[in-house]
């Protein structure tokens, strides 16, 4: 199974859960003067944008949170990737892995969407996979300093080395 796939499956995590209005404002405005026309991310549905923008007002309280899947919020099933088919991905990042035309993604989402079954089986796989994962130690291995970038040159001072117990 590659990377790929599994981080794939794996983001159908996020169908519970939810997320502040912080992460995802930027899909529903202008931020520089809070214009609405025209808006900033035309994979979101239309009727889904205007439920968030209602929910999350531009320079409004940013922790006000969002659920990730608006269908069934509490529930672990592949909703998360049906909503995506309709554009109500509240993530950009989860949102493309079906808006981008030609992606490997789109069949995936496609399939999880029409199938729960797959989805669960390749979630139980990929979360096996994940926890298999070793451990890295001592100066093994580094915890980033920010979760998006990879640590620079890891004898800099902003680095901090994971610790052997």
């Amino acid at each position: 199974m590659p990377t790929f796939f599994t981080s794939l499956v794996l983001t159908g995590a996020h169908t519970f859960g939810r997320s502040q209005c912080q992460f995802f404002t930027n899909r529903l405005y202008n931020l520089s003067d809070c214009s609405t026309n025209p808006p900033p991310d035309d994979t979101l549905n239309s009727t889904y944008l205007a439920t968030l923008r209602d929910l999350c007002p531009c320079n409004g309280n940013g922790s006000v949170l969002a659920d990730l899947d608006p269908t069934t919020p509490d529930g672990f099933d592949s909703n998360y990737f049906s909503n995506l088919l309709v554009g109500q991905g509240l993530l950009r990042s989860d949102q493309l892995l079906f808006s981008t035309p030609g992606a490997d993604t789109v069949d995936i989402v496609n399939n999880f969407s029409a199938n729960q079954t797959a989805f669960f089986e390749s979630f139980v796989v990929s979360m096996t996979r994940m926890g298999n994962l070793s451990l890295l130690t001592g100066t093994q291995g580094e915890i980033r300093l920010n979760c998006r970038v990879v640590n620079g040159n890891s004898t800099g001072q902003n680095i901090m080395l994971v610790s052997s117990i």
